[in-house]
């Protein structure tokens, strides 16, 4: 996993520290900071351009945690954290491995789910259901090939009874964290003491 050895810093480029923010930029950082009071680093690497920041922030809680989602809210995070171990994303899979075991609840099974998805380890594993093994599975070729999913794909998964609203889901964590980790990999942003997950 990427974890890069200057934790002092936010990430590779410049950062707006919050006392120094600008008061369209400090609004900013407390509507999405207020989680734990702390401005996290992935939000900090926003700040040279913050356009983006907020829209991009409400996009990823819409998708894992919207309350209409046809998936359990630890699949989807399990997705997510997925997303974040094919990219070798530290940063992502500190936050989102955390949340994931938090919400299944049972942190023995949740290193076990963990291990299976760094193994690639779908089929016939006894701790995923047939539907969660073909999710996880069409999940890796979206994060690895994109340009070789098909419509196949999506006629496997119908096969053992995922309804298109699942895959929809599945498709929208997977395709969401594409965005965050290669945001993340690509400007070196630092774990650092950040208190990781949200629950």
């Amino acid at each position: 996993m990427n974890d890069n050895s200057d934790s002092t810093r936010p990430c590779w480029i410049d950062t707006i520290d919050p006392d120094d923010a600008s008061p369209e930029l400090a609004a900013m950082y407390t509507q999405v900071g207020a989680v734990h009071n702390k401005i996290h680093n992935l939000y900090r690497a926003f700040s040279l351009q913050p356009q983006p920041l907020l829209a991009a922030d409400q996009h990823y809680r819409d998708i894992l945690h919207n309350e209409n989602n046809h998936s359990a809210p630890w699949f989807l995070e399990l997705l997510a954290t997925q997303a974040a171990i094919l990219a070798k994303c530290h940063y992502a899979f500190a936050n989102h491995g955390a949340n994931f075991k938090a919400l299944l609840g049972d942190d023995d099974l949740g290193e076990l789910m963990l291990q299976a998805v760094h193994d690639d380890s779908y089929e016939g594993n006894p701790i995923f259901d047939e539907k969660q093994a073909a999710l996880l599975k069409y999940a890796a070729k979206l994060c690895r090939s994109p340009e070789a999913m098909c419509e196949g794909d999506v006629q496997n998964l119908r096969i053992v009874r995922v309804s298109d609203t699942e895959i929809l889901d599945a498709v929208q964590s997977s395709a969401s964290f594409a965005y965050w980790v290669r945001f993340i990999n690509a400007l070196g942003v630092q774990l650092g003491n950040e208190v990781v997950g949200k629950y």
